[in-house]
């Protein structure tokens, strides 16, 4: 996982009109350049939006419990699937028989729409988390909500590499191809024309086990970060905190305006 990288992303962005430069700069060389105080960012100084990352659903229903899953007798190595579609290893009989008779059925497999809104909630949540801690105003544009007139935007879309290693948009419920996600995370200010993050491929190798391939353009500035299939909250935490201290470096290496 990368930190946004600036040679890059600053011939990129397309934010406010950068600042001019400092006309103390110009000052005698006999005096000690003063240190550096760590990047802070005004509270509510600027509202940044974000939105659902996207992603492909497979069209299926959640398949019913079966015997062998419910009993203590059904036998070791049957596997299960997380929300991002990874295989999970069912307990074994032994750690089947301790669970309490009493304890509510959760086994039943969450139908890939379920999934999908659990895993795109999660990484929402926890990156609007980040940017609060990290003093933004941040607010969340669910997928399909109209584009706010200014402000900047995180966006994303949940890829994962295919046989070939070409990037593919995730398929919720299809058959996983690595044990990692790949997160495509962008920036655009909403006050100039939208660029693509991404594009479909032509042609598009379509595959009814994946997503369509995908290609990131170079209209606006993305980062790669890779993370598991069934995340923890402390991975989440750590990739989201990072795309947060990323955005503040990119924010404050294009000395932007952040009065709103």
């Amino acid at each position: 996982m990368k930190s946004f990288r600036l040679c890059v992303l600053f011939s990129l962005l397309t934010l406010p009109t950068a600042a001019c430069p400092n006309p103390q700069q110009a000052a005698s060389d006999t005096n000690p350049p003063a240190p550096q105080s760590p990047i802070a960012v005004p509270s509510g100084a600027l509202t940044v939006y974000v939105s659902d990352f996207d992603l492909d659903v497979a069209n299926r229903k959640p398949s019913p419990k079966s015997a062998a899953r419910t009993s203590p007798r059904s036998s070791p190595g049957k596997t299960l699937r997380s929300p991002s579609g990874v295989p999970r290893k069912e307990p074994s009989p032994e750690a089947a028989t301790v669970q309490s008779l009493d304890a509510p059925d959760t086994s039943v497999e969450k139908s890939p729409a379920d999934q999908a809104t659990a895993l795109v909630n999660a990484v929402s949540e926890n990156i609007i988390r980040a940017l609060t801690q990290a003093g933004y105003d941040a607010r969340r544009l669910p997928s399909g909500a109209p584009l706010p007139p200014k402000g900047v935007r995180i966006r994303g879309v949940f890829a994962e590499a295919d046989e070939q290693n070409r990037a593919r948009r995730l398929l919720v419920g299809g058959d996983p191809v690595g044990a990692n996600l790949i997160l495509y995370v962008g920036v655009n200010n909403l006050t100039r024309p939208e660029q693509p993050l991404y594009e479909l491929a032509n042609p598009p190798a379509n595959d009814p086990r994946h997503g369509p391939v995908i290609t990131v353009t170079s209209y606006a500035p993305a980062e790669r970060f890779e993370m598991s299939r069934d995340p923890s909250g402390d991975e989440l935490k750590k990739i989201t905190a990072k795309i947060a201290a990323g955005f503040t470096t990119l924010v404050a290496a294009n000395r932007l305006s952040l009065a709103q």
